[in-house]
């Protein structure tokens, strides 16, 4: 039985769709505390919305997991890019491999420290190291320039996997929202490419396609956190719409509108979604392509919960629950192969 047939969507975006009790009680919070920051709620160009972003960004990141090392250094990028800042979590007792993550924030927010707790959590879950990745990010960087650097920090891993004893074991990239996608967005090219792609990915309420009318997106278009608005000017700036030969149909911006040919050369999948999510349709309709062409996968789907609830693991018991369930799957998958 194929993981979507337990996934009731008429259920998941009826009118009765509502927070969990915790999850209201966090959202109400929130709420309260952004509206006493001064840019809340005010439309913004890019540079003063991430600042916004990671000032209410770094309230998630207290009571850090404790870890054996955390070393920050750069990496060369593609070519004549720039180099590129990265952050290596070893987490204590730490079994070989690398998780390649690349934060959320749609392609535009987040670096190093607003994810930090997020990186650290996987990193003590899996008992793996994790990469953090500080990629270039749009309006200024557009597409392919995040991509690329997630490229070139999956290529250093790759190389360093060889010298390294401590990275010679599973290597696999992760993230959440735009993170997820360029997660997927790197496997997809490696692979097309005829390059060493990640064993395997951990993909968190992943960007999957710019469909702005899918049902998730009509029904929790506002109220939930991330908006449909929100979401298109994160497309506007990362890909800009250019007619019918727009970058946005490439598969490595929008992974549901790859070939069934290369989905099928795709490893074992983690995916995951957040049932109050304008981005929830996007997780399903990825799963469903790779029902297609036979690529095993695991979903779940966290219900009562907002986009991003995996950044509030300090007060969220759902979102240690997430961390927990996508390190069960990758010592499942991962680990048994070494």
């Amino acid at each position: 039985m194929s993981a979507m047939d337990k996934v009731d969507l008429d259920r998941l975006l009826s009118p009765a769709a509502r927070r969990t009790p915790e999850m209201n009680g966090l959202w109400e919070w929130i709420v309260a505390q952004d509206s006493m920051d001064p840019d809340y709620g005010r439309v913004l160009d890019a540079q003063a919305s991430r600042a916004m972003m990671r000032r209410l960004a770094m309230r998630w990141n207290k009571d850090l997991p404790a870890m054996a090392s955390i070393e920050r250094f750069s990496v060369p990028g593609l070519g004549d890019a720039p180099k590129i800042l990265v952050e290596m979590a070893t987490p204590i007792d730490a079994k070989p491999g690398c998780i390649v993550h690349l934060h959320g924030g749609g392609w535009a927010h987040g670096d190093l420290d607003t994810h930090q707790r997020s990186r650290l959590l996987l990193a003590q879950e899996t008992g793996t190291r994790v990469l953090g990745v500080d990629y270039r990010m749009a309006p200024e960087h557009p597409f392919p320039k995040p991509l690329e650097d997630t490229q070139a920090a999956w290529r250093w891993v790759v190389q360093q996997a060889q010298v390294q004893p401590g990275l010679n074991g599973p290597l696999a990239v992760a993230g959440d929202s735009a993170g997820a996608n360029l997660a997927a967005a790197c496997l997809l090219r490696e692979l097309q490419l005829g390059r060493p792609a990640p064993q395997t990915a951990l993909l968190f309420y992943g960007i999957y396609g710019a469909d702005f009318d899918t049902p998730s997106y009509l029904r929790f278009a506002e109220g939930f956190g991330l908006t449909r608005e929100v979401m298109m000017r994160f497309f506007d700036w990362y890909v800009p719409e250019t007619g019918p030969e727009s970058a946005r149909f490439d598969p490595v911006v929008s992974p549901i509108h790859a070939s069934e040919a290369l989905l099928a050369r795709l490893p074992p999948l983690y995916l995951n979604a957040a049932s109050l999510d304008v981005l929830l349709c996007d997780t399903l309709a990825f799963a469903q392509k790779l029902d297609t062409v036979g690529v095993p996968y695991e979903l779940n789907v966290h219900e009562g919960v907002h986009h991003g609830f995996m950044q509030f693991s300090a007060y969220l018991e759902e979102s240690r629950r997430a961390y927990q369930l996508a390190a069960l799957y990758f010592e499942r998958t991962m680990r048994a192969k070494v």
